[in-house]
Formats: structure tokens, sequence, C-alpha cells
């Protein structure tokens, strides 16, 4: 018998366990993180709520409203619901203002079941929403299939002459919460806090996006020639204010108002999207913000940086622990663990 064979044997053992206790490790901290109330022991105030948005339509302008229902899907106000419709191409991918970025000026309006669309230099139009008579399709996010309904070909002329100045190219569809359920997310060793059911349907990742002023106003400090970006340059649903600069990467727990929590999913990584003026839709020509992020908001831990590679950090997805009302003014608690 080869003597190295019983060192390979233990060498093999060794990483056996290793892998065994990290996998044991994560399986225990998702168990634990199934609901704040096994975590949380108090509740601190640290800020208060300044805005909230809903942006009906992914990648098109946002509604500042002043109140919102937190569901499990998302924000909704009235008739608005945070990204209940979708622009897709002629093969049912999803568009967005990253290729397109004049898609962040399309403003909507939703009332009595109609749906109006404005754009700069552009006609408006008046729809109705049809979810029970329109045509079901399947649409691609990110890769993932989703079931939604066709808007119709009024709606699917406009948005194609906008967006490509020709008479197709682009359709929208919708997807109410009624007929909702979240898109599967695939766990990661580097997102611990994730679970699988903490997808939304059409946006990126999480339903929820906070993100406070006082990280933008820091960012601020540091971009040169006078440049300043908002914090609507990141798309926020829920923005804060009243704590220090980037102190919402630690809250893993948070309560705002009476009976909304939400719980931390990851921090999020920042794209090119936030280098497009959301008031003009002009790329900015030196990338910033994001070039400045890059030199001080890279990922520190090791296996994020692999996961997500050079992109920055700056607010963070939250899922919902439990439903509630939001609205402006609400203090912010953050759970203490």
């Amino acid at each position: 018998m080869d003597v190295r064979q019983p060192l390979v044997l233990a060498a093999g053992v060794g990483v056996g366990l290793l892998t065994a206790a990290a996998a044991y490790k994560l399986y225990m901290t998702s168990l634990q993180m199934k609901n704040s109330k096994q975590l949380v022991k108090g509740w601190k105030a640290c800020g208060v709520v300044s805005q909230i948005h809903i942006f009906p339509i992914k990648s098109c302008q946002g509604i500042q409203v002043k109140e919102a229902d937190a569901c499990e899907m998302g924000l909704v106000n009235g008739e608005l619901q945070d990204k209940s419709f979708l622009v897709v191409n002629e093969n049912n991918n999803f568009l967005h203002a990253r290729i397109h970025p004049t898609m962040l000026l399309i403003k909507v309006s939703i009332s009595g079941n109609k749906v109006e669309l404005t754009a700069p230099s552009t006609e408006p139009i008046t729809f109705p929403i049809l979810p029970q008579s329109g045509t079901k399709v399947k649409v691609r996010v990110w890769g993932d299939e989703v079931a939604a309904f066709d808007c119709g070909d009024q709606a699917a002329h406009w948005l194609s002459q906008y967006i490509f100045q020709k008479d197709s190219g682009a359709r929208l569809v919708h997807l109410p919460y009624s007929h909702v359920s979240p898109r599967p997310l695939k766990p990661k060793s580097w997102l611990p806090w994730m679970r699988k059911t903490d997808g939304a349907v059409f946006s990126d990742l999480t339903p929820f996006h906070l993100l406070s002023t006082e990280s933008v106003q820091d960012l601020n400090s540091r971009l040169s020639d006078g440049k300043e970006v908002s914090t609507l340059n990141f798309r926020p649903t829920i923005t804060i204010s009243g704590c220090q600069p980037y102190e919402e990467d630690e809250w893993r727990f948070i309560r705002i108002g009476e009976k909304a929590v939400f719980r931390y999913v990851k921090g999020c990584d920042r794209c090119l999207l936030t280098t497009i003026d959301p008031a003009t839709g002009i790329k900015d020509p030196e990338q910033e913000p994001l070039r400045t992020l890059r030199k001080y908001r890279l990922a520190e831990d090791p296996e994020l940086r692999r996961g997500i590679g050079e992109a920055p950090l700056l607010g963070i997805n939250l899922s919902l622990d439990q439903p509630g009302r939001i609205r402006v003014s609400d203090v912010v608690y953050v759970g203490q663990l």
C-alpha cells in the first residue's frame, strides 16, 4: 500500500468535514432566518422614510406616493403595483433602460383600469388593462420564464415607435399581483440570507430596494467636477434619511410603521443603469457614479466578490417578512439581533 494513501485519505476527510460544516452552518442559518421573530430581540429607531416610489413599468419612470401597502410581490397604492408591467421585444425577452435609456422618460398613470403613457416629443396614449381577456404569453426576465398578459397592439405600436422608431419591436405585458407567484431564486453560498421564495416577478431580484439619502450624499461628495446624482439614479422603492452613510448595509431586519417587517437579502450590486440621468435619459460619458463607486464600494467578502465581480454595492435588496402599510415620515426601526 502506498504510504501516501492514508495522508490523502485524511486530507480528503478533512476537506469533506470542512465542506459539511460549511453546508451545515448555511443550513442552520437559513432555518433561523425564516422568521424575524426568531432573531430580533428588540427594535432601534434608525431613521425615517423620506420617499416612496412605485415603478409600475420596469425600466420606466416611477411615481412618488405618500403611502403604500408592502405586499409579498412589492409596493401597492390603489391601482399602482410596483413592476407589474414589462416591455418585451419580439422574442419576448424583456427590454430595459441599460440598453434603451430613453425608456426612463416614459411616464405612466393608471386610473379606472386604464393606462396612460406619455413621453417627450410623443403623443400620449390611453388603453385599457385587459388581464382577463388579454392574450397570455410567456416572457423572459434574466432567462426565467414568466406567464403574463399582452396589453394589445395599440400599446405595442406606441412603444415600438418611441423606443425603435419602427412600427414593431416592442410589446407591453401585464401581470397583476392577483395572478402572481414569485420567480424562484437559486440559493447561492455567497448569499446566505437569500431564500428561494425571495424573488419578485419582473424585478431583477427582490420586491423591495432600500437606500438612504446619506449614502448618496456621501457618494456625491466624492464625485469630481461638481457632478451630482440623486437617489433616483438608483431607483429605490423605499428611501430613508436620518442614518449614517451606508449604515443600511448592516441592517438585517427592518420594521416600518406598525406592521411591515422586511428582511435583508443582499447588498444591491450596481450596473450601468445608475449612469443614466433619470431626467434626461442620457448616459454619463465617464460612467459616473459607477466609476467612483468602484473605488470604494466593491464587495469585501471574497466569496461575494467572486459572485458579483466588479459591481459596486449601494443600497440593499429586501424581502417581506410581514405585510403592512408604510408611509412617508414613518420611523424606520432596525432589529437588534
